[in-house]
Parts: structure tokens; sequence; C-alpha cells
């Protein structure tokens, strides 16, 4: 029983490792949902990095607990990996990320994951004498050099982003209706603006996929255990009490109706023009900090405001 949760705590670890080695850790920052999807550049590489990099952690922990005589935990540790997809799985669906999953490709990854682990620990891992690799052969000098040649004419192949795209879309349709029909009348009540309308989903739902449901029940066990206040709530509006969903929304919005109201009055000066991009730029960068929100969360208000309101008349300035 101890292997099976020592191997499922590598699984989750590795999990987190991914994260932070992507740059999307979920404590350090924001992951984007950004409609306009640029190219992927080196489809080969991130294959290797999403296939390869569990399969040199595998190698990496059974070395380790070979060194250290803990050989019983590297039975059958090709486990670990599969825990990983199963972790990994789960998360995605408990935050409500399904559909923004090529779920074609997750099947390749995953597939090739398991194979791979399983001959690695079937034909090196598992004889401890076989751990570290035999390079003494012309052999595999080789193959080596065959496969870089193999690598390196795969990673200029370009991939369509039109799937992405959809997914993204249907994603964001699906999310903007789910909020609208919880809070839509509230929103609406506050903002009395369908241009700052659009602001306020695109913080609302950018925020939620950040920090979904489950990452928020978390937060607020924490804040029941400290006397600090923390951002809370779906739209994570910082309060020193704890706050549900309602609530963080109507705070949050209320900020973001403030924010423009002050921007439009300090800026309104001498019959100078207020353009809107500015108006809306200066609404995201207060509700939140860096370059990446700002783009991100501007391009979601865009998506937004061309998908639900069209025919809308209203502005938040001078529109160029």
């Amino acid at each position: 029983m101890d292997i099976f949760f020592v191997q499922i705590t590598f699984g989750v670890v590795l999990f987190f490792l991914i994260n932070w080695i992507g740059k999307h850790s979920y404590s350090i920052g924001y992951r984007g949902i950004s409609i306009f999807v640029k190219a992927e550049e080196a489809p080969a590489l991130n294959f290797l990095i999403r296939v390869l990099t569990p399969i040199v952690y595998l190698i990496i922990i059974s070395s380790a607990l070979y060194y250290f005589n803990l050989d019983k935990y590297v039975t059958n540790i090709y486990l670990v990996n599969i825990y990983y997809i199963i972790f990994r799985l789960l998360f995605n669906l408990v935050t409500s990320r399904g559909k923004l999953l090529d779920w074609y490709r997750q099947a390749l990854y995953w597939s090739t994951i398991i194979i791979i682990s399983y001959f690695v620990y079937d034909k090196i891992i598992r004889i401890k004498e076989n751990i570290l690799p035999d390079f003494t052969t012309i052999a595999n000098e080789l193959w080596i050099i065959i496969l870089i040649f193999i690598f390196q004419l795969t990673n200029n192949i370009r991939f369509s982003q039109d799937g992405t795209v959809r997914r993204k879309e249907n994603y964001l349709k699906s999310r903007y209706r789910h909020f609208n029909n919880l809070y839509g009348e509230l929103i609406k009540d506050i903002t009395k603006n369908e241009a700052l309308e659009s602001v306020a989903y695109s913080i609302l739902i950018y925020e939620d996929f950040n920090r979904p449901k489950v990452i928020r029940l978390i937060e607020n066990i924490k804040h029941r255990f400290s006397d600090k206040s923390h951002t809370l709530g779906v739209m994570q509006v910082k309060s020193d009490k704890l706050i549900n969903d309602r609530e963080s929304i109507m705070l949050g919005t209320t900020k973001i109706v403030n924010s423009c109201d002050r921007y439009i009055k300090e800026n309104s000066v001498d019959g100078e023009k207020v353009y809107e991009w500015n108006v809306i730029n200066s609404i995201i960068a207060d509700y939140n900090v860096g370059s990446e929100y700002l783009y991100e969360v501007n391009e979601l208000s865009y998506e937004i405001r061309k998908i639900f309101y069209p025919n809308s008349k209203d502005s938040l300035g001078f529109v160029e």
C-alpha cells in the first residue's frame, strides 16, 4: 500500500513540475485563453517535451530510489506516469477546461507516454544495472544522429490552428452563457452600458478560468485560518472577510465601473477626446497588473462584444 501512495505522490508532483516547466503553474500566474491563437512554432519540440518529460522524470526518480536502496518503490514505477495522466485528466474536467482540449491530440500524447513508460521500465529501469544508458557502440551513436535528423525535419511541420480557435470560441460562449444566466441581471444593473458589460464579462471569465471553483474553495479554507485580506470569489476581489461568488461579482463589477468613471473624469479636460481603447486598457490594468493579463482580457472583451453585442450602440469613449 505504501508503494501505491508513494507512486501516486510522484505522479502529482510530475503534474505540477510540468506545469512549472511550461510556465503555467497555478500558484505563480495566469494561463491565457486568447481567441487569437498563434501558429505552433515547433510542433515536434512541443511533442517531445510533453511526451519525454514524464519519461526522463521516471528515469531520474528511479535512479534516486535505487541510490537510496529503496528498490521496492521502483517496482512497476511506470504506473507513476499513468497516475499523472489520470490526475491531469481529472484536473481539466474539474476546472471545466474540457472544451478547450483537443482530445485526439491528448489521447495521442497520453497513449504514447504510457507505451514508452512501460517499454523504458521493462527494458531499462527494471534491471538496476541498466539504469544508465550505454553509448559504447557505434550503432547507438548512428541512431542518435538519425533521430536528431528526423527531429529537425519534423520540427518544421506546421499544423492548422482552426480546431484550437473553434474550441476556445465554444468555451467562451459556454462560460458567457453560464455567467449570464446566473448573474446577467446583476451585471447589467451595475454597468448600465453594454460596452462596459463586455469588459466585466471578460474579466469574470478570465479570472474564473485561472481560479476555478475547486481552487476558490481552497482559497476560502485558507482565508478562514488567516487574518489577512485575500482575493476571493469568482472575480478575485480583495476582501478581509469571506465572500461568495455573487458578492465577488458585485464588488468586482462596481470596481470596474468606478475605474471607468475615474479615468473618463480625469482625462476629459479641455475638450480632449477620450478614446475607448484607452478607457478599456485603463480598466483592465487597474483591475490586475501584467501585460499578458491586459492583452488577454482585452481580446476576450473584443470577442464578447462582437459575438454577444453586435448591434450595441453603447461605447466608453471616442472610437476611431
